[in-house]
């Protein structure tokens, strides 16, 4: 679907904007979606995307998952992105119509795409535009963009000036309503750039993206292996794949649902970073008691780029595929390839099985520092395997100032 078809359809909806902005649609219908594949041959996983789609072009190729034109070129492969397509980077809406179009030629092949809910789709669709590019915002703009915008404010000061008239009416203190003068309209409009309107219309509930975006999963299985963006806590338990996948939907589609909210959960599944970052011993007994309970051997990542390269822990089961492929994280591509048993890490043109024990990992991590020299991060991590006494690239790493913290810990 092109973006012109996007913009089209966007300005038939229009009309909606006050209700939709207002983000007061009516719940969906959120149906119960597959989530769990055996017998697949040969599965290709790919990490965080954020807006850069030169660089998941590449990492496609690399891949041997499409070919120079851009097309599926993986037959009965099942390829896996497990999720934060967009922020950080400008090309979104360009990754995602492309991935639409994959989606349908993966399956015309016999292949399959699957393309999983991460913490920044579930920000995008809530509303939580920290950190939306500039760029994601102008690839919505059409010949319309400047009236919806005037006619957005419009509504925004008149909705003020009723609000401060019923509190004045009732007795209130108005006060803190803020006064629609010269210098909000100057912020305003400076905080709400051309294609801001269609960019919300677009991700909201009833939305062309949030259509999209809801029918996708936040959790699967193949084989015996899990993939998810962030991780999964022990205190999820007893919860199953499809519980957690039908709770998530349900979330985003307003719907009722038992139980604590996991999409902004710091131990929900697009936030939680035990696996990824925390004592691999303390953790252990919890990662035993999650795979038992899912009936996996390994656990596959995205969200957590620490030593952008792709990362196994506790022995190889579990691997952090988000190796940072954005320009904003540095450009460092690479993919996961899992076939016939194997797991091999592509790192550009370099290839490299993953560890199967713990004895391997440090040699695993002595051969990519040796192809990759440039990355100080490996280097240090080496390091630290090499001498315990030295706190380790991962264990117990202190956040960062690019460090994501789920929405309610946000002050």
């Amino acid at each position: 679907m092109t973006a012109v078809r996007y913009r089209h359809r966007i300005q038939l909806r229009c009309w909606l904007l006050v209700t939709l902005l207002l983000a007061l649609a009516l719940p969906g219908l959120a149906a119960t979606i597959q989530d769990d594949w055996q017998g697949v041959e040969r599965i290709v996983a790919i990490g965080d995307i954020h807006g850069d789609y030169d660089n998941y072009m590449a990492v496609l190729k690399n891949a041997g998952v499409v070919n120079r034109r851009g097309r599926w070129a993986a037959g009965k492969t099942h390829v896996v992105q497990v999720g934060d397509i967009p922020d950080r980077g400008p090309d979104t809406l360009k990754i995602i119509e492309h991935l639409q179009k994959l989606e349908k030629q993966a399956e015309k092949a016999g292949g399959r795409l699957h393309l999983l809910i991460g913490n920044h789709e579930h920000m995008n669709i809530t509303g939580d535009l920290r950190y939306v590019h500039p760029g994601e915002y102008e690839a919505f703009e059409t010949r319309n963009s400047k009236q919806l915008r005037n006619n957005y404010y419009a509504y925004v000061v008149n909705t003020l000036e009723q609000q401060r008239e019923a509190l004045l009416a009732s007795g209130g203190d108005a006060s803190n309503l803020p006064v629609a003068d010269d210098d909000f309209k100057r912020d305003w409009y400076a905080e709400h750039p051309l294609g801001f309107v269609e960019h919300r219309l677009a991700w909201q509930q009833g939305g062309e993206l949030f259509e999209w975006i809801a029918a996708h999963n936040t959790v699967i299985r193949i084989n015996d292996v899990l993939f998810l963006h962030g991780g999964l806590s022990a205190e999820l338990l007893p919860l199953s794949i499809t519980d957690i996948n039908d709770r998530v939907r349900a979330e985003l589609n307003r719907e009722d649902f038992e139980g604590e909210p996991l999409g902004t959960a710091d131990n929900g599944p697009l936030w939680y970073r035990g696996l990824a970052r925390g004592d691999e011993a303390a953790e252990r007994a919890a990662l035993n008691s999650v795979l038992d309970h899912f009936g996996a051997k390994m656990i596959v990542l995205g969200h957590t780029p620490d030593l952008n390269a792709i990362t196994p822990r506790f022995g190889g089961e579990v691997v952090i595929i988000d190796t940072g492929i954005s320009a904003y994280y540095g450009g460092h591509l690479a993919s996961l390839l899992i076939e016939d048993g194997a797991v091999t890490a592509i790192h550009g043109q370099h290839r490299l099985p993953l560890p199967k024990d713990t004895a391997e990992i440090l040699p695993y991590f002595e051969a990519l520092a040796a192809e990759m020299p440039e990355n100080p991060r490996l280097l240090a991590h080496v390091e630290a395997l090499s001498n315990p006494s030295i706190q380790s690239g991962t264990d117990g790493q202190t956040d960062t100032p690019r460090m994501e913290r789920a929405p309610q810990s946000v002050e």
